[in-house]
């Protein structure tokens, strides 16, 4: 178990380096006001009232599995302004906003938000090849605020500056 941590932690470490490399400047999303609108089941997203491809090329589309909405999370944490990153061997996400982060695994219910454990509802998964992420988790971890609405199945994430 503490191997796993010493991996879990090192996987961080090199990703926030990968992203300060990379001058850090990826992950501010300095656009005033910020609105992303996405369906269940349909494979555009709205952001700031521009349509674009949730997952382009591929028609992935949000899914809800146990009361859940599942997304594809790189074009939706790429559009908040943050990235993205998986490491295949072993099934674990990276993610990072404004110098947080949030690492979790396929199949696993923990997520970590800055090294703190958070137990998911449902947890990531892959369907139809395409890695799929609980995006009330991760959008309330950065501090965006997440409405559904249940008649059109609609999520809305949105930022004030």
């Amino acid at each position: 178990m503490a191997m796993k941590k010493i991996i879990t932690f090192s996987m961080i470490l090199i990703f926030a380096s990968a992203f300060c490399l990379s001058g850090c400047s990826a992950s501010e999303n300095n656009t005033n006001d910020f609105t992303l609108t996405m369906q269940i089941d349909n494979p555009i997203m709205s952001i700031n009232g521009t349509d674009y491809e949730i997952d382009k090329g591929r028609d992935t589309v949000p899914v809800v599995l146990n009361n859940r909405t599942l997304v594809p999370i790189r074009a939706i944490i790429e559009a908040m302004g943050g990235k993205a990153g998986y490491d295949d061997d072993t099934k674990t996400i990276f993610l990072e906003y404004n110098g947080d982060f949030i690492t979790l695994a396929i199949g696993n219910t923990t997520a970590y938000f800055n090294e703190t454990a958070n137990t998911l509802d449902t947890a990531p998964m892959i369907i139809n090849g395409r890695t799929m992420l609980p995006i009330r988790f991760i959008a309330e971890s950065y501090k965006f605020n997440v409405n559904w609405i249940q008649e059109t199945q609609t999520v809305i994430i949105t930022k004030t500056s």
